[in-house]
């Protein structure tokens, strides 16, 4: 069976920002996966995110911040996002009896179904998937 991973935003920065606490430990495993053969998948407004907090948290330079980017698209697969997957993760949102409340997580959960993800890795601790599993890297 294949692997396909679906790499959370907080892994993004991770890979690109020795400074956090997870980026040894994030670092690594995303290597052993691709060692694996694993296939990485991000969505595009990961890239957009990803960019934003480079370039106003971190600090990169733009040349620095475009680099990440690059790197970002040889690794991993790109999912698009379309109306029908916002609507999907509004939805998720709406729903009283949902326990999705956070847009960009519905969001990142509606990407991983649709490239059939076995595996969404993140540090976020508040991250919901009823049947995806999960990796936290800290």
């Amino acid at each position: 069976m294949d692997t396909n991973i679906l790499l959370d935003t907080n892994i993004i920065m991770d890979l690109f920002d020795a400074n956090r606490i997870t980026h040894k430990s994030s670092l690594k495993l995303v290597k052993e996966f691709l060692e694996n053969e694993a296939i990485l998948y991000v969505n595009t407004d990961t890239l957009t995110t990803s960019f934003y907090l480079l370039r106003s948290l971190k600090k990169a330079t733009l040349e620095e911040s475009l680099y990440a980017l690059r790197e970002i698209t040889k690794i991993c697969e790109i999912i698009s996002i379309e109306l029908k997957d916002i609507d999907k993760a509004l939805s998720l949102c709406e729903d009283i009896n949902s326990p999705y409340k956070n847009y960009e997580d519905a969001m990142q959960y509606i990407c991983a179904k649709k490239v059939n993800a076995n595996i969404i890795i993140t540090n976020d601790k508040k991250f919901i998937s009823k049947d995806i599993s999960i990796i936290h890297t800290k």
